[in-house]
């Protein structure tokens, strides 16, 4: 703002509601500061020197100047700020316009009505009070970092970065009470430590038109008897996914009235409504209001009486639109943060599941007809729900109702979900039939089960490849097929859950919004406002390496403009490895690629960078910080450079959510990854992919479906931001080790794989070595994994594996020590391990030399073992040769598995903690169906000390 035309105020009573409705950026001297580079037009309030580099419109001072550093305080005592806001004796400042106000409550959020603001350590959090004092509705943070660096310098690790939990805890709250009041409060700098206030992109904020900014929306919620809070749930998702400024209250709030009218929402959206209608009446009259039905056409004689109390109806049901005044239809949804495929292996899968057949649901005379015949066939695990009259079907009932978690648990652990609709129509006098699916198909499908429904006109358009049935015998028909055709079932499952896609709550919210305030989401991404670069090229390279130097001199947006950091339009050219999918990509100039396409998000939306050659096997690392909002895609082996919806081995990284998957098939969830910088690292090669974070290995699996393709980085949603990016052909050609490898490297994967964990018996493990290097079978790879012992421990192993120089064996020891029964270093082998074949052996224990060759013939003879034990020679002193497993006789040294069992059983991972976890293993796998084989061959041997005349040689 021209401070020449801002009228002077003299007091802080003055200063009240000065600039109602305003959208004020409040800055802070951190680095990110250097973003703001064209502040025309947007009033700011900045604290201490941030007259370096530019002229705030007000600038907080609250610290006198022995607390500065000369320099610091010069820029303060030269200040052009309009007005100068202070806690302090204003003959301090030779200053023309000095505006006072007293301490209020250290860590109040309350906007001050009197002559106070509220405090806490930290200078902005005032100026933040400053800005609601003067009426602001927008309220954006900037150089609130906290980090190492000012924006005009390295000054070292910020003074109260050891406060920050507090610190960061009292600006949650302010933001908060911000929220309450109607006035938003984001933080705009991508590298702030704070975590409490929302975020949001600086420029896209800036350009934002607060017209056309995101509604308000009130919820009001009713929690259902059958399905609980699930609406509640997903429209919270909805609304936090979309960027819409929201609160939510249930119909019988005792002062929903009073947050209502604190809030000030744009919409009231009220969810089934009857309650609310018949204790509120008219009181919201004045609101633009919308209720969704979402009970029709069961009691569209009831609801139509009433929904003309409201601007607009979304209905379920298609069927009842005619019924309401300004009616519009509204299906029902899944919320991907409750209803989700889950992480066991398959998705529908028959290994992951435990259960076959199940229904959760009230009870009607047609469903229990239809769940009684299934249960006579054996084709019905559960019901829940009810009440059941039928015994059949009672037998079989879990319970009365359960959470909407604890349905889509049960969904994700269930084969087949049978979908009978209700046959009784409380009041539907004309008897409408039903044309829409019901919440029942799109939760189930989406936690990854598949359905088995009645037929009804509109679901076939909906999901066309659905199984559907007529009669109890073809419901036996068609659910007994597909229990017995496990591909079958998992392509129908794919196939439906791919229609359902875009049936989120967050897409029926955004329809929603669209025709009740005229707000499609696209609103949610203005068009980029006019820049001074707008008449130049982009440039033809950019490194991805950059070197940013400062200028510390003192900047006025009104007399030295900054130009703006060049935005690429059309494909652009990174530098020799990449180029961009569109003009979404910038460059900061510190080495940190932006990726912004917007917040669209759906199948193929994400744009970004795409690697110009295709790979074999390839090596991706990075480092990714999201902004709220934005989804991470990192592919490799992905079968189209431009088309982003063919094939791909791809990790998808969200706030809520991450996983790696091959297309529709998820491998693993993952963690998210939280609000900084996370290094990830995917490989593929040799038929193997994995994922790392931060160094450690998240997940290994083998999976050959892809063989080769392009590389990409890209973003959906919002901005995600890079650096340190890596792209690089891993050589498939044998070398030799280095005595610090992490793993041997190959030319291809081995049949076996032998892992052993180890402490400090380094003399142990050079037998137990000398045993391995002693075998007949040589296609193996030996992982010894120590438990972070001693350095002189961890150098003598060294020692040890270098003078075996064999490129089959490899080193790993743990970043710390864990002290569990050998679990964790059993676990890191097991999650390197790339054989066939998987065998455990302690540091202590051997083999004589033809201990593999007769149980590899095994399980080669026979497919379906799932692994095979031997003999053991125990202790020098006696021999185990059990042929069933049982506790106390059989040691996890004996057995040979497939390598599969662990990924199928176990999600790659040994769950335990306790000290006989090797025969919980064993009778875990045992419990599960894993059939195995004894092999009565005395050729593992425990305390391999107990025989010299094996191991001497």
């Amino acid at each position: 703002m021209d401070t020449a035309q801002q009228a002077v105020a003299r007091s802080f009573v003055d200063l009240r509601n000065h600039h109602a409705g305003a959208t004020i950026l409040v800055c802070g001297c951190g680095e990110s500061l250097t973003r703001l580079t064209n502040g025309e037009g947007i009033l700011t309030i900045g604290v201490n020197d941030v007259g370096r580099w530019f002229t705030p419109d007000y600038l907080v001072v609250l610290n006198q100047r022995r607390r500065f550093d000369p320099d610091r305080y010069a820029y303060i005592e030269a200040s052009r700020a309009g007005t100068l806001v202070t806690q302090l004796d204003p003959a301090e400042f030779d200053h023309p316009n000095v505006v006072t106000f007293r301490l209020g409550r250290r860590g109040g959020t309350a906007r001050s009505d009197d002559d106070t603001l509220a405090y806490s350590s930290t200078s902005p959090y005032v100026a933040i009070q400053l800005a609601r004092h003067l009426g602001a509705r927008r309220i954006g943070l900037l150089g609130v970092d906290f980090g190492d660096r000012h924006f005009f310098g390295q000054t070292g690790p910020h003074a109260q970065a050891g406060q920050l939990s507090r610190i960061d805890a009292e600006y949650g709250a302010l933001a908060a009470a911000c929220q309450a009041d109607g006035v938003e409060l984001v933080n705009l700098s991508p590298v702030s430590r704070l975590r409490s206030v929302p975020r949001a992109d600086l420029m896209t904020w800036m350009h934002t038109d607060p017209s056309r900014a995101a509604p308000r929306v009130f919820f009001v919620h009713y929690r259902f008897l059958s399905c609980g809070t699930v609406f509640d749930t997903g429209l919270r998702e909805a609304a936090d996914s979309l960027g819409i400024p929201a609160a939510h209250a249930d119909w019988d709030a005792p002062d929903l009235d009073t947050q209502i009218a604190a809030f000030q929402p744009d919409l009231l959206f009220v969810v089934h409504g009857r309650r609310f209608v018949k204790r509120w009446g008219k009181r919201f009259d004045g609101l633009r209001s919308a209720v969704w039905l979402v009970d029709e056409p069961y009691e569209v004689d009831d609801t139509a009486r009433w929904s003309g109390h409201f601007d607009v109806v979304f209905v379920n049901d298609p069927a009842t639109v005619s019924r309401h005044r300004n009616a519009h239809g509204l299906e029902v949804a899944y919320a991907p943060v409750l209803h989700h495929p889950g992480s066991g292996q398959g998705g529908a899968g028959v290994r992951a599941r435990s259960y076959g057949v199940g229904f959760i649901g009230g009870g009607n005379p047609a469903r229990e007809r239809m769940l009684g015949a299934l249960a006579d066939h054996g084709l019905l695990d559960y019901v829940v729900g009810g009440p059941w009259r039928d015994p059949r079907v009672a037998a079989r009932c879990l319970a009365a109702n359960v959470s909407p978690a604890d349905a889509a648990a049960l969904y994700r652990d269930t084969r087949i979900v049978i979908n009978v609709f209700r046959d009784r129509h409380h009041y539907n006098r004309d008897a409408l039939p039903g044309l829409a699916a019901n919440p029942r198909i799109f939760e189930a499908l989406a936690c990854g089960a598949a359905v088995v429904s009645e037929p009804r006109p509109g679901l076939h358009a909906l999901l066309p490849e659905l199984p559907t049935f007529d009669s109890e015998a073809q419901a036996i028909a068609v659910i007994g097929r597909l229990l017995a055709d496990d591909a079958a079932r998992l392509r129908v499952q794919q196939a439906c859950a791919a229609r359902i896609r875009q049936s989120r709550y967050q897409d029926r919210l955004a329809t929603a919004l669209a025709i009740a305030v005229g707000w499609p989401a696209a609103h949610a991404a203005p068009d980029a406002p006019s820049r001074p670069d707008a008449g130049m090229d982009a440039p033809h390279d950019l490194a991805l390496r950059t070197d940013t130097r400062y200028n510390p001199a003192p900047h006025s947006f009104a007399s030295d403009r900054i130009a703006p950091p060049i935005r690429q339009r059309g494909v652009m050219t990174v530098d020799a490895d990449w180029d961009g999918t569109g003009p979404v990509v910038q460059a900061t100039g510190d080495g940190v690629f932006v990726i912004d396409p917007g917040p669209q998000r759906g199948p193929a939306l994400e744009r970004g960078l795409v690697s110009r050659l295709r790979f074999d096997d390839v090596d991706l690392a990075f480092e990714a910080r999201l902004t709220p909002g934005a989804c991470l895609l990192a592919k490799v082996h992905q079968q189209h450079r431009i088309d982003q919806s063919t094939d791909s081995y791809h990790l998808l990284i969200s706030a809520r959510r991450a996983y790696l998957a091959r297309h529709d098939h998820v491998f693993t969830q993952v963690g998210p990854p939280g609000h900084g910088w996370v290094a990830w690292r995917l490989t593929a090669a040799n038929g193997v992919l994995t994922v790392y974070r931060d160094g450690l290995l998240l997940h290994r699996v083998r999976d050959t479906a892809l063989h080769g393709g392009y590389a990409f980085l890209g973003a959906m949603g919002g901005a995600v931001h890079l650096r340190g990016i890596q792209l690089k052909r891993t050589d498939p050609s044998p070398v030799r080790r280095s005595a610090r490898a992490l793993l041997p490297i190959r030319a291809r994967r081995p049949r076996l794989s032998i892992v052993t964990t180890v402490y400090d018996r380094v003399d142990c493990l050079r037998r137990c070595i000398a045993s391995v290097q002693n075998l007949d079978f040589d296609d193996f790879e030996h992982l010894i994994v120590a438990d972070h012992p001693p350095a002189h421990v961890v150098a003598a192993i060294h020692q040890i594996v270098d003078e075996i120089n064999d490129p089959r064996v490899g080193f790993y020891n743990l970043a710390q020590r864990h002290n569990d029964w050998g679990i964790a270093p059993a676990a890191a082998g097991l999650q390197r391990a790339r054989g066939d074949y998987l065998a455990f052996l302690s540091d202590d224990n051997g083999y004589t030399p033809d201990h593999f060759d007769p149980l590899i013939h095994a399980l080669q003879r026979d497919p379906a073992l799932g692994f095979v034990y031997c003999s053991c020679r125990y202790d020098g002193r006696l021999v185990l040769n059990h042929p069933v497993p049982r506790p106390g006789r059989i040691d996890l040294g004996q057995p040979l598995f497939r390598r599969e069992l662990f990924d199928v059983h176990l999600n790659n991972d040994l769950p335990f903690d306790m000290m006989a976890w090797d025969w919980h293993l064993v009778d875990m796998l045992m419990r599960r169906g894993v059939r195995w084989k004894h092999v009565d061959r005395p050729s593992f041997l425990f305390r391999l000390a107990q025989y010299p005349e094996l191991w001497a040689s």
